[in-house]
């Protein structure tokens, strides 16, 4: 499982950013979005438009198929 952040380096308050998470699994996974502990969407992409301070925070993808989670 990886992270890849677009725009990719300097992100400024009021861009849009798009998290995206890549698995290479078999079969395919199910894709969760978490910031600190809680569920913030599903799937292999997670966008925030107009980034702010509220946003600011660890964000993690968990990936979930029939043999495990990574």
């Amino acid at each position: 499982v990886s992270v890849s952040i677009n725009p990719c380096c300097e992100i400024v308050e009021g861009d849009s950013v798009t998290l995206i998470c890549s698995s290479d699994s078999n079969p395919p996974a199910e894709i969760s979005w978490f910031k600190g502990g809680t569920t913030v969407g599903s799937g292999r992409i997670y966008s925030i438009s107009k980034i702010s301070s509220d946003h600011s925070g660890e964000y993690k993808c968990k990936s979930i198929n029939g043999h495990g989670e990574k």
